[in-house]
Order: structure tokens, then sequence, then C-alpha cells
């Protein structure tokens, strides 16, 4: 929700606070984000704040910069791979020997470490996926094994069939190709 841009000021009687957007810096991690900061401002004593939304957008800028330096996928990207695997958040976190509540945090938006953020980047490659899979086997059924194997493997030649088609664009549409068309 977008906030509005003059309020009641809770400071002073009688008084507006208006929107602000300034730029800050942030230091998230031992490292410094500059990003837009949005507050609002009491007209009458100077006093700036924020309510509970804004920190959280606030925050969000800058996790949105950590995420992409980092190749850390979003909360949204996280919750879409355990579905594509068909997955409860528990079963992922077993799979990725993470804490039982671990993956339904990262998808909640609570910022995982470096290590684990390239880590379920690279599960939404289903090969990959499918090596923790392989190296949890002994912690599932038989049964729950084969089903989990079997949808990967229909990932596995859905990517293929993607990254095959791919190059194929890539070759057709090649300056190399195209120049012998246009001759």
């Amino acid at each position: 929700m977008t906030p509005r841009q003059v309020i009641e000021s809770p400071f002073a009687e009688n008084a507006k606070a208006r929107l602000q957007h300034l730029t800050e810096t942030m230091v998230f991690r031992g490292e410094k984000y500059t990003y837009e900061h949005i507050n609002y401002r009491c007209e009458e004593t100077g006093i700036e704040f924020t309510t509970d939304e804004m920190d959280f957008d606030n925050m969000e800028r800058v996790y949105v910069q950590y995420r992409t330096k980092y190749g850390i996928p979003s909360p949204a990207e996280i919750k879409e791979t355990r579905e594509l695997y068909g997955l409860s958040a528990s079963k992922m976190s077993e799979i990725l020997g993470l804490g039982a509540n671990q993956y339904r945090l990262y998808e909640d938006g609570v910022m995982p470490s470096e290590a684990i953020g390239k880590m379920l980047q690279s599960i939404r490659t289903p090969a990959v996926f499918l090596g923790y899979v392989e190296n949890s086997k002994g912690q599932m059924s038989a049964k729950e094994y084969e089903k989990l194997s079997q949808k990967i493997q229909k990932h596995l030649i859905l990517d293929l069939k993607v990254r095959n088609t791919i190059s194929w664009f890539r070759e057709l549409f090649s300056p190399h190709v195209l120049g012998k068309v246009a001759m």
C-alpha cells in the first residue's frame, strides 16, 4: 500500500506530517547499501517517524540489493521452487539438511546466509535438486523417493527441451545466419 502524502502528526496537536523520500545508507551484514528511505516528518516539531509498513518497505529495498548481489532468490521464488517439486516446507528442509522450520522461514522473508542463498538458487535447477534428493534417499520411504524422483525427471526433460529450444533460436537468429538469409 502506498503511504499517504500528508497525515495527522502524532507529535503535535492539529499538525500535519509530510511524506519524505530520502537517500539513506544502511549497513546490512557488514556492507553499506544506499536506498530510498521513506518516512514522515512532523511540520511542527520536525520529528521524523515511520510506520511498520514503511520499516518493512525500507528494509526490503536493502534486501533486494543484497539478494541481487549474492544471487539469492526472493521469498516468492523460494516458495515457487518448493511448489514446483510438490513438497511441504518441512520436507524441503529435511532434504536440504536445514532445521525443521528453516525453509518456511526463508519463504516468509527471513534472509538466508550467502551460502544457503546460493544453495536455494541452485536447487531451482532440477538436476541439482535431484542430487540433494539422492543424498537424502535414506530419509524417505521408497514410495516417497520414487514419486519425487519421477517428478524431478519430468522437470529435467522439460528443462532440456527448453534449453534445446533456446539454443535452436539462438542459432537461427545469430548474426552469422541472419547475414546469410539477408544475402
